[in-house]
C-alpha cells in the first residue's frame, strides 16, 4: 500500500469517509484495493499542478455517490468496478467541451447568456453585502479584535454616549487593551481656499484612536496624548490620504503649512496610510483631537466634554487576547452601574452595547442584513431559474447524444469516464458564462455606484469587480454548474446500449420527463414570485406618490449650511442665516425663502428636550414626550404651502427677548387637549430630571404631515421659532417660479455674505425626499429586471419542454390523427400537459409570493399595499398565462400540423 504521507493525511482521510457512501459488505471486499487507486491517481493528477486536482475530487466524489447508491440499491446486482482508474485528460475533455459549444451556437449563446445573467446579478448584490457587510475595515490590524462601544438604551440600541462616561470606562476597563472615542459620521467643516471656502469633513477622536485601530501614518505621526488634554487648546489635523492626495497634491510640506478649519488655524501634523479611511462606511477627509470638538460641533469643548448629559459620540476598542464581546459588555456595563452611583446625571435607562467593528454602525447592521438579504433572494430566483432551464436543455442534449454515449461506453470507456466528460462539459459551460458575467457585473456595479443620490454625509462604498467577487462568481458557477449537472449526465448515462447503437427511436423515460417537468415547475414558481414582488415594489412606489405628505415639494430647492463654518452660533447664526435670506429673496424667479433645521422624509428627527403639560394623564404625555421637533422660519410654512389650520405662524417679532411660542400639530393638539382649542395653552419645555422648564405658548395648529418616512402613522410634532431656539445646521428651502432653478444663484449669494460659509449639500427637495424611498426604488429595479428575465427563461423553458415532448410523441400524435383525431384535439392534447406543469408551478409561485410579500411587510418596505395585493397577484397571474400559453401553443401547432402518412411510413 502507498505510505498515506505521500499524497497527504488529509486527503486518505477524507476518501475513507467517502467509502462510506458504499455499504459494509461491499467495503469489507473493495476498499483497500480502492483507496491504493485512489491514492496513485491522486498522485499523478498532481504531478500536473493543482489546477487539475480540483476537478479530480469532483469526479471522485461523483463516482462515490453515484456508484455506492448504486451498490446500496442492487446488493445482488453487478457490483461497480472496485478500482476505477481516473485516466481522464482535463484539457482534452475541456477542448471537446468547446468544440461541442461550438457546433451548437444557438445552445450555447442561450445558455451562456441566462447563466451571466443570474451570475451577475448575484455577484453584484454579494459585492453589495462585501463591501458593507463583510469586508473589515480597511487598514485596521487584527480587525477581529476591535469592537464597537456605544449606548444602549434599555438594554437594545446602538447610540452615543457622553464623554464624562467614555472616559470612566476607559480608565477601569480590563477587558480592552485601549478605548478610543470617535463618532458615528463626520461633521462637515468649512475649508479656507483661495479667499473662500470649501466644504469637507472632519471627525473628532481620541489621542488613541489610531493606535488602537493599529493605523500606521504615510506621513508625519498621530496626535499625541497632551494634544488631547486641555480643550481648544491644541488645534491639530491628521489627514486622510485620499484627501491629501486629491487637494493637497500628495505635497509632503503639508506638514510645514497651517490649514484654516471653521476660521481657525490647524497645524497638519499627520497623514494616515493609504488603505485606511475611517472605521466605518461613512468616510471623512481628516481627523482632529476631541479637544477641539467645540470646532465642529459650535460649542465650547469645554462644555461637551464635561456634561454627563451631553451625548455626542460612541468609541472603538481592542479587546484583551482571549476576551469575549461579551465579556467585554458585561464588564463595562457594571462600570456604568457605579459610574452612575457617583454621577446621578446619567439616566438609569442607559447602558453600553458591544459589537464587532463592521462598516455599518450595529445600530443599522440588522435592517442593512436583512434588506441585503432579500435583494439575494431575488437574484438567486433568477440564478435558479436560468440554471434550471440549462439543465432541461441538457437534458434535451444528452437525449439526442445517446448513440454518441452508446458508443463510448460500448468501446471501453466507463461510466465514471462518461460522467467526468459530462460533468466536465457542463462546468465549461458555466466557465464561459462566468467569462461572459464579469463585464455585465463591472456594468451593473457602476450603474449601482451612480444611483447612489447626493447624501448629507460622504459615503465610502467600495463596491468593485474586486478578487473576492470574482472568486464568489467562480465558486457560485462551479457550484451550480456540478448540481445542475449531474441529475443530466446520470440520466445520460442510463442508455441501452443495444437499441441506442442499432439506431433506434430514443424515447424518454419517465423518471427522466418527471425531472424536466420538476424543472419547469420550479422555473414558473420562481418567476411568478419575482414578478409579484417586483409588483409589490411598484405599486409601493405609485402609492408613495399619492400619499400626501402635508407640504409640497414642487419647485423648492434645499440647500443645507452648517452656521459652525462661520463659526456662528446663538444670536450670531440668526443674524448670519437672517442676511442670507434677505439677500436670496432678491434673486430672480424667487417666490418665497424659509428654513429649519431638518429636512422632511429623509429617517431623521429632532428632540429639544422634554415636554410636561400638567393635568394631562401618564399615557398621553408619555405619547407626546416622543415628538419629534423642529425650529423653523416664520416664512417656513409658506414655502412648503403647509396650512396653518388654527391660529398664526410665526412672525419675525418671535424672537429672543420675547415670550417662547410654538407651534404643534394636530395629532398633538388631539392627545394635548382632546375636544379643546389649543390655543395659548402652555407646553412646558424640560431638561429632564427636576428641571421645572420653561412654558411654551401655542399660537398656531399645523396640518399633520409626514416627517420621517411616508410609511409612518400620524405623529405629534412641535414647530419652534429659528431666532428663539436656534440651531448650527440650517436647511434653506427657495420657492423659484416654473422653468427657473436657483441653486447657483444661492452659492454666490452664500458667498458673498459670508465667504467662510459653504453649502453643505444643494439639491431640489424632490430629490432631497426621495431618498427615503430609495431602498424600495432599488428593491423595485431588481425584482423588476430579475421578474421579466425570469418570465421570459421560464416560457422558454416550458416551449422547450413541449418542444421536446412533441418530437417524442411523434409516432403516437400520427397514430392519433391517422385513427381520426382532429387538429384541434391534437393542439387541445398537448395545451393541457403544458397546462398542468403551468398550474402546478403558478400555485406554488403565490404562495411563496405571499411568503416574502410578508417578509417585505416585516421590513416596512410596503407603503399602502398589502403584501398579497390582489391586483399585482391577479394581474401578474393572468400576465403568466398567457406568456406560457404562447410558449406552449407554438410546438402544440406545429404537432398538430403532423403529416400521419409520412410520419408512419418513415417509422
Amino acid at each position: 500500500m502507498i505510505p498515506s504521507s505521500h499524497p497527504g493525511r488529509w486527503a486518505e482521510a477524507c476518501y475513507g469517509a467517502l467509502l462510506r457512501v458504499y455499504p459494509s459488505s461491499f467495503r469489507r471486499q473493495f476498499a483497500d484495493d480502492m483507496r491504493d487507486t485512489f491514492l496513485r491517481d491522486l498522485t499523478r493528477v498532481k504531478s500536473r499542478g493543482w489546477l487539475a486536482v480540483l476537478p479530480f475530487w469532483i469526479v471522485t466524489v461523483v463516482q462515490a455517490v453515484w456508484f455506492g447508491s448504486a451498490a446500496r440499491r442492487s446488493p445482488e446486482g453487478p457490483a461497480p468496478d472496485p478500482s476505477p482508474r481516473f485516466r481522464w485528460s482535463l484539457l482534452a475533455d475541456i477542448r471537446y467541451a468547446l468544440r461541442l459549444l461550438m457546433r451548437s451556437p444557438t445552445f450555447a449563446i442561450t445558455s451562456v447568456l441566462s447563466l451571466a445573467l443570474g451570475l451577475a446579478a448575484a455577484t453584484v448584490i454579494f459585492g453589495l453585502a462585501d463591501a458593507l457587510l463583510l469586508k473589515p475595515s480597511a487598514g485596521v490590524r487584527d480587525s477581529g479584535r476591535v469592537v464597537e462601544i456605544a449606548r444602549s438604551t434599555n438594554g437594545s440600541g446602538s447610540d452615543n454616549m457622553s464623554y464624562p462616561v467614555f472616559r470612566h470606562l476607559r480608565e477601569h476597563a480590563t477587558t480592552l487593551e485601549s478605548m478610543a472615542a470617535t463618532t458615528f459620521s463626520p461633521s462637515p467643516v468649512s475649508l479656507a481656499a483661495d479667499g473662500s471656502s470649501e466644504r469637507i469633513f472632519g471627525k473628532p477622536v481620541s489621542a488613541n484612536y489610531f493606535d488602537t485601530l493599529g493605523i500606521t501614518p504615510a506621513l508625519g505621526r498621530f496626535f499625541l496624548p497632551e494634544e488631547d488634554a486641555t480643550p481648544d487648546a491644541r488645534p491639530v489635523a491628521v489627514l486622510t490620504y485620499q484627501f491629501w492626495q486629491d487637494r493637497f497634491q500628495g505635497d509632503p510640506g503639508i506638514l510645514h503649512q497651517p490649514i484654516r478649519l471653521n476660521n481657525l488655524s490647524f497645524d497638519v501634523v499627520g497623514v494616515a496610510s493609504a488603505d485606511f479611511g475611517g472605521d466605518s462606511a461613512f468616510g471623512t477627509d481628516l481627523w482632529v483631537p476631541v479637544s477641539m470638538v467645540g470646532v465642529l460641533r459650535g460649542r465650547t469643548a469645554a462644555e461637551l466634554l464635561s456634561q454627563p448629559r451631553a451625548v455626542w459620540h460612541t468609541a472603538v476598542g481592542r479587546l484583551t487576547p482571549g476576551t469575549s464581546v461579551e465579556a467585554a459588555q458585561a464588564e463595562l456595563n457594571a462600570l456604568l452601574v457605579a459610574f452612575r452611583e457617583i454621577t446621578p446625571q446619567v439616566p438609569d435607562t442607559h447602558g453600553i452595547s458591544v459589537s464587532p467593528l463592521g462598516r455599518v454602525p450595529s445600530a443599522a447592521r440588522l435592517p442593512f442584513t436583512a434588506f441585503i438579504g432579500l435583494l439575494f433572494v431575488l437574484t438567486a430566483g433568477l440564478l435558479a431559474i436560468a440554471c434550471s432551464n440549462v439543465a432541461g436543455m441538457l437534458m434535451a442534449r444528452a437525449t439526442t447524444r445517446r448513440r454518441e454515449i452508446a458508443t463510448r461506453l460500448a468501446i471501453g470507456a466507463s461510466r465514471g469516464q462518461v460522467a467526468a466528460q459530462l460533468l466536465t462539459e457542463t462546468v465549461v459551460l458555466f466557465g464561459v458564462a462566468v467569462l461572459v458575467a464579469a463585464p455585465l457585473t463591472f456594468w451593473l456595479m457602476s450603474m449601482l455606484r451612480a444611483s447612489v443620490p447626493a447624501l448629507p454625509v460622504p459615503l465610502h462604498l467600495d463596491l468593485a469587480l474586486d478578487l473576492r467577487s470574482l472568486g464568489f462568481s467562480v465558486a457560485l458557477a462551479m457550484l451550480t454548474g456540478l448540481l445542475f449537472g449531474l441529475v443530466p449526465a446520470r440520466h445520460a448515462l442510463r442508455t441501452d446500449l443495444v437499441s441506442a447503437l442499432h439506431g433506434q427511436a430514443s424515447t424518454a423515460s419517465k423518471e427522466r420527463l418527471r425531472f424536466r417537468h420538476v424543472l419547469v415547475v420550479a422555473q414558473v414558481a420562481l418567476s411568478l414570485t419575482m414578478v409579484i414582488t417586483a409588483a409589490l415594489f411598484v405599486r409601493t412606489l405609485l402609492a408613495a406618490a399619492s400619499i400626501d405628505p402635508g407640504f409640497s415639494s414642487t419647485r423648492v430647492d434645499v440647500v443645507s449650511l452648517d452656521t459652525t463654518l462661520a463659526r456662528a452660533t446663538g444670536p450670531q447664526a440668526v443674524d448670519l442665516i437672517e442676511r442670507v435670506v434677505e439677500r436670496v429673496r432678491g434673486i430672480g424667479g424667487v417666490e418665497a425663502v424659509g428654513h429649519s433645521r431638518m429636512v422632511p422624509l429623509q429617517g431623521g428627527g429632532m428632540g429639544l428636550g422634554g415636554i410636561r403639560i400638567p393635568g394631562l394623564d401618564e399615557e398621553a404625555l408619555r405619547t407626546l414626550n416622543d415628538a419629534d421637533w423642529d425650529t423653523v422660519s416664520p416664512d417656513y410654512f409658506r414655502v412648503l404651502q403647509m396650512p396653518i389650520v388654527n391660529g398664526r405662524p410665526f412672525e419675525p417679532s418671535d424672537r429672543e427677548g420675547q415670550p417662547l411660542v410654538t407651534i404643534v400639530n394636530e395629532t398633538f393638539a388631539r392627545l394635548a387637549w382632546p375636544g379643546e382649542s389649543p390655543l395659548g395653552r402652555q407646553v412646558w419645555q424640560t431638561d429632564g430630571g427636576d428641571d421645572p422648564g420653561r412654558p411654551l405658548v401655542v399660537v398656531g395648529v399645523a396640518r399633520d404631515g409626514k416627517y420621517r418616512m411616508l410609511s409612518e402613522r400620524q405623529q405629534p410634532f412641535i414647530y419652534v421659532p429659528f431666532a428663539q431656539q436656534p440651531q448650527t445646521a440650517v436647511a434653506l428651502f427657495v420657492r423659484h417660479e416654473e422653468g427657473r432653478r436657483s441653486l447657483a444663484d444661492v452659492r454666490k449669494v452664500i458667498l458673498d455674505v459670508e465667504p467662510s460659509l459653504p453649502v453643505v449639500l444643494a439639491q431640489s427637495l424632490d430629490e432631497a425626499t426621495a431618498i427615503g424611498l430609495l431602498p424600495q426604488r432599488l428593491a423595485a429595479w431588481v425584482a423588476g429586471s430579475v421578474g421579466v428575465l425570469g418570465l421570459f427563461l421560464a416560457a422558454l423553458g416550458l416551449y422547450g419542454l413541449t418542444a421536446f415532448l412533441v418530437v417524442q410523441r411523434t409516432r403516437e400524435i400520427a397514430i392519433r390523427m391517422a385513427l381520426g383525431a382532429t387538429t384541434g384535439q391534437v393542439r387541445t392534447m398537448v395545451l393541457r400537459q403544458s397546462a398542468r406543469l403551468g398550474l402546478a408551478g403558478a400555485v406554488l409561485g403565490l404562495f411563496a409570493a405571499a411568503g416574502l410579500g410578508l417578509a417585505i411587510q416585516s421590513l416596512s418596505l410596503l407603503i399602502a399595499v398589502r403584501p398579497t395585493d390582489p391586483i399585482s397577484f391577479g394581474a401578474l397571474s393572468l400576465l403568466l398565462a398567457a406568456v406560457l400559453f404562447i410558449a406552449s401553443d407554438v410546438p402544440a401547432r406545429r404537432a398538430a400540423r403532423t403529416n400521419p402518412a409520412v410520419t408512419l411510413k418513415a417509422e
